[in-house]
């Protein structure tokens, strides 16, 4: 199995996107692809791991040469459609034509979305793919879906979005019955818009889906559901919002530990509970965001992300590539929708 990682386009590329998929093959079994500037990728290698030859660090890493590449500034559909040496661009080539098995990026969202979806293409049936992110909850973790690649929806995309959502957190997290919530104002089913009301009766009619009703922003994290339902643009402000509550905290908290010499020794009695607090809440622990309804594994990875978070978006972009959802996914529309 091969994954292709696309080096260019993130904050921290190619350095950190190197450094992570170096370190991801001590993790997983597949060989990794990087795509990118090949001069630029051989000149970090050596500056790195002062290596001449990317083969003296590994026999499962390569490179494929791409000289352009996708800004975040750029205009997507322009970017997909004049940058075709570019990276992100070669690397939708690749995976269409099944050369490499999952293919992630840290690059411009929307152009990822809009070539996954043109150039890749959708899922049969599916009316729109979501993104997805993958979020800590008190006892383990749940999915928001859409995170930010559609704004307007249709109760048929919210019904989508729930099918897909839970096949993955069956096949990839080994979640049995997955509970699916609709993001909303209110517990009640009478509670939010039109459309919410509308597509809270769609979703609890189809006897496919373990709908649990309607959840509000601040018990999606109790471990009660496993699956948020919402548009793009509630989802993405959710998550968004959820970063900033945990950079706050996090910074309020080294305050108050380091405020005086005995709050520096009481943070030192609590150590191992405190790492054990900031692994749980570590958003690089979870991946990157699945673009769900493509016809192959495509996996956005944070514009921000270091090693760490590229390690942990390939071995997701592995356990999704060997899972079968897409399969799964595809059955499920063919037989219900």
């Amino acid at each position: 199995m091969k994954i292709l990682l696309d080096v260019m386009g993130g904050d921290h590329c190619p350095t950190e996107a190197i450094k992570g998929a170096v370190t991801a093959l001590k993790k997983i079994e597949s060989d990794i692809v990087l795509i990118g500037k090949e001069e630029l990728i051989k000149e970090e290698i050596k500056k790195i791991y002062g290596k001449e030859d990317i083969k003296q660090i590994s026999e499962r890493l390569s490179i494929i040469n791409a000289d352009e590449v996708v800004e975040n500034t750029d205009v997507p559909l322009q970017a997909i459609k004049k940058k075709k040496n570019s990276s992100m661009v070669k690397g939708f080539e690749l995976i269409k034509n099944g050369e490499v098995d999952a293919f992630v990026s840290s690059g411009n969202t929307g152009a990822l979305m809009a070539g996954a979806t043109l150039c890749v293409g959708r899922i049969k049936g599916i009316d729109r793919p979501a993104l997805t992110a993958i979020m800590p909850a008190y006892n383990g973790s749940f999915m928001v879906l859409d995170a930010g690649a559609n704004t307007n929806c249709k109760p048929i995309n919210f019904k989508q979005f729930a099918y897909m959502g839970s096949i993955y957190m069956n096949k990839v997290r080994n979640v049995e019955k997955p509970r699916v919530a609709l993001l909303n104002i209110g517990a009640e089913e009478t509670k939010g818009t039109e459309l919410i009301k509308e597509t809270y009766q769609t979703l609890k009619q189809d006897e496919k889906i373990n709908f649990v009703g309607n959840v509000e922003g601040r018990y999606i994290f109790d471990g009660s559901v496993d699956v948020v339902v919402t548009d793009g643009f509630n989802g993405n402000i959710a998550i968004k919002t959820t970063e900033g509550v945990g950079l706050m905290v996090n910074k309020m908290l080294k305050e108050e530990l380091y405020r005086n010499l005995y709050t520096k020794f009481m943070a030192f009695l609590l150590y191992p509970a405190l790492k054990r607090f900031k692994k749980r809440m570590d958003y690089t622990e979870y991946g990157g965001g699945i673009l769900l309804g493509i016809e192959k594994p495509i996996i956005k990875c944070h514009g921000g992300a270091k090693e760490k978070l590229f390690v942990t978006t390939l071995m997701q972009a592995e356990n999704y590539a060997k899972s079968g959802a897409i399969e799964e996914i595809k059955k499920e529309i063919e037989n219900n929708l």
